[in-house]
C-alpha cells in the first residue's frame, strides 16, 4: 500500500606523476617511503571515507525516522529476501536433481534388470549451504513481512487523517474528490480485514483458518480495487493537465515564472510515472493474493515487490540528501 555533491570530494584524490630523469636506483638504496603513498594521501582517502560513512548512515537514519520510510525500506528488503530464497530453491532442486541423475548414470552399469539401488549420501557441501541461505532468507523475509503487517494495526488512524484532509482540503476537481473518497472507503475495509485476520492468525481473537484465509482474500481484493482506482486518478490527472495545457492556464507571465512553471510540471510528471510504476509492479500482485490458490511464482513476487520497494526508497533517498 500505500504509497528522496561535492564533487571535489567524491573523486579520488589527484596525483601527478613525471617521467624520472634517472633510472631506478637498486631495491637497497631506495628510500622505504619512494613508492608508498604520502601520509597527506592517506589521511584524504580516510577522509573521504569518513564523509561518505557519515552521508549514508545520515540519509539512512532520515529514512528509518518516518513510518513512510521504514515501510518503504522493509518492504524492499522482505521482497529482495523472498526472491532470493525462491531463486535458491531453484538452484537447490537443479542441483539435487544432476547430482540424483549422475548417481543412477553410474549405477545403471552395475544393475541387473529388475535390480533397484537405494542410496544414503551425505549431503553435498553446496548443497548444505544453499539449503541454509534459502532458510535464513525466507525467515528473515517472514519475520519483515510479519513487522510491517503488525505496525499497520493502527493503520485506520492514517485512513482517518487521509479521509478527514479529502473532506476538510479536498481537490478543485470533483472526480479527484470522488476518486479519493473510494480510495478511503476501500482502504478502511482493506485494513479491517488485514487486521482481523493478522490477529486471528497468532490466535488473539478465535478465527477458523478457513475464515482467517478468507479475510486475508478479500482484503487483497479491498487492495486491489484501491491500486484500480490508483490508475483511474492518475488517468484523470493527465487529462486535467490536457485541458489545462489546451487553455493556457499553464503559462505564466514572465520568464521567471515560466521556468518555475516548467521545474514544477516536471517535478509532477516524474513523480506520475513513479507512483504509475509502483502501481504496475503492485497490481498483479494484488490479483495474485486475491485468489486462495495464487496466480504468481513466489520470485514473481519478490521481483515486482522489490521493483516497487525500490522505485520508492529511490526517490526518500533522493529527498534525505
Amino acid at each position: 500500500m500505500s504509497t528522496n555533491s561535492l564533487s571535489s570530494l567524491n573523486e579520488k584524490p589527484f596525483v601527478s606523476t613525471s617521467f624520472p630523469s634517472t633510472l631506478p636506483t637498486p631495491f637497497e638504496s631506495r628510500s622505504p617511503t619512494s613508492s608508498a603513498p604520502s601520509s597527506s594521501a592517506r589521511l584524504r582517502k580516510l577522509y573521504l571515507l569518513l564523509f561518505r560513512t557519515d552521508r549514508t548512515l545520515t540519509r539512512l537514519a532520515a529514512i528509518l525516522s518516518t513510518p513512510a520510510g521504514q515501510d518503504t525500506l522493509l518492504a524492499t528488503l522482505g521482497y529482495t529476501l523472498q526472491f532470493l530464497h525462491a531463486s535458491l530453491d531453484n538452484v537447490l532442486a537443479t542441483h539435487l536433481h544432476l547430482l540424483a541423475q549422475r548417481i543412477l548414470k553410474n549405477a545403471a552399469s552395475s544393475l541387473l534388470p529388475g535390480e533397484t539401488v537405494i542410496a544414503s549420501l551425505p549431503a553435498p557441501m553446496t548443497a548444505t549451504i544453499l539449503a541454509r541461505l534459502s532458510a535464513s532468507s525466507k525467515a528473515l523475509s517472514d519475520l519483515v513481512a510479519d513487522y510491517r503487517i503488525f505496525v499497520r494495526l493502527w493503520g485506520l488512524l492514517g485512513v482517518y487523517q487521509w479521509g478527514r484532509s479529502v473532506v476538510v482540503d479536498p481537490p478543485k476537481d470533483r472526480t479527484l474528490v470522488r476518486i479519493a473518497l473510494a480510495q478511503v472507503g476501500v482502504n478502511i475495509l482493506y485494513q479491517v480485514l488485514e487486521n482481523v485476520a493478522y490477529l486471528g492468525q497468532h490466535g488473539i481473537i478465535r478465527r477458523s483458518e478457513r475464515q482467517q484465509a478468507r479475510d486475508w482474500v478479500w482484503s487483497s481484493r479491498f487492495w486491489a480495487a484501491h491500486v484500480l482506482l490508483e490508475f483511474v486518478r492518475l488517468w484523470r490527472v493527465r487529462v486535467l493537465w490536457d485541458r489545462r495545457d489546451a487553455e493556457g492556464e499553464a503559462k505564466e507571465e514572465g520568464e521567471e515564472k515560466e521556468k518555475e512553471a516548467k521545474v514544477k510540471r516536471k517535478e509532477e510528471v516524474s513523480a506520475w510515472w513513479r507512483e504509475f510504476l509502483i502501481n504496475a509492479c503492485y497490481a498483479p500482485m494484488t490479483i495474485h493474493w486475491s485468489v486462495e490458490s495464487g496466480t504468481l511464482s513466489d520470485e514473481w513476487v519478490g521481483i515486482l515487490g522489490a521493483i516497487a520497494g525500490a522505485i520508492g526508497l529511490r526517490e526518500m533517498w533522493k529527498k534525505s540528501a
